[in-house]
């Protein structure tokens, strides 16, 4: 049964909605004026804390206002993110620009939120009619999804460095490598050069033995084979150098590899180890000199 009121000769039916529309209305203005009003205590708590005498702040809480410092820190917290999103001289039932009607509880939790994406984070979600734990859980996803969003980045970050110095040690080795080669050309003219005139130390001690004495002529075939044996030397030490090098770079790529795949690391060495006992066995080890 609905009942009449009489307001200066003005009938208003009493009715569910209108009841409802009444509450919320006031649900509204008490959810604003406790936000307000602890916007502003936190305010006044902001401009106490800079005349407090240090260490005299929690004693100063206790036994002026009877805050716990917890309670005082979330109150300053709130000035801090709303300070000038609902001024005090607001008037009740207005709407502010930036942030819409909020209790105290879910303006502490959208602190969570950083300022600058609060309100596009507010405007995508149903905040009127969500419930604290709700608004809890909405912003716990969203840090949730915002660290991995940044973890995502940090890894790709990890990774461009990884490819970056992998791409600065190929040109490394690319370098050394031309070098090494301009080296192995360098080395291999001056052999070129070394048999040139071993053959021509050759020709001349060919026409030699039949003009000149035995002794003249063995002594030159000895001058022959010196610089014979000395080009010869250089040939090998030049072999030799790139072969240390190779098992040198060998040994370098095996360890690196030994940490992030260990099968590989010991598959290799062991055909490595197997490869230099057979090849020295053939080679040097069953000749006579």
């Amino acid at each position: 049964m609905s009942h009449l009121i009489d307001m200066n000769d003005v009938m208003i039916e009493r009715t569910p909605h209108l009841i409802a529309a009444e509450i919320n209305l006031i649900k509204y203005q008490t959810n604003h004026i406790v936000l307000t009003n602890t916007i502003e205590i936190g305010r006044r708590l902001t401009e106490a804390k800079k005349l407090v005498p240090y260490g005299g702040w929690g004693k100063w809480l206790k036994e002026s206002v009877d805050y716990s410092q917890s309670t005082a820190e979330k109150m300053m917290r709130l000035y801090q993110a709303y300070g000038d999103k609902q001024p005090l001289a607001q008037s009740v039932g207005e709407q502010p620009q930036e942030i819409p009607n909020l209790s105290y509880t879910q303006a502490y939790i959208l602190l969570g939120v950083p300022e600058e994406e609060r309100k596009a984070f507010i405007a995508e979600i149903d905040i009127v009619d969500m419930s604290t734990r709700e608004l809890q859980k909405a912003v716990n996803e969203r840090t949730q999804a915002e660290q991995e969003k940044n973890k995502a980045l940090e890894e790709k970050t990890e990774l461009r460095q990884v490819l970056d110095d992998e791409k600065e040690k190929n040109e490394r080795l690319t370098k050394e490598n031309t070098n090494l080669s301009k080296n192995a050309q360098e080395l291999y003219n001056a052999n070129i050069e070394l048999e040139k005139k071993s053959g021509k130390q050759q020709n001349e001690l060919d026409s030699l033995k039949k003009s000149t004495s035995y002794d003249f002529v063995d002594r030159l075939r000895k001058d022959l084979d010196s610089a014979s044996v000395k080009a010869k030397s250089n040939k090998i030490a030049f072999l030799y150098e790139n072969l240390d090098r190779t098992f040198k770079e060998l040994k370098w790529e095996l360890e690196q590899i030994g940490t992030d795949d260990p099968d590989t690391f010991v598959a290799y060495k062991n055909n490595v180890y197997e490869s230099l006992i057979q090849w020295t066995r053939d080679t040097l080890w069953n000749k006579n000199y």
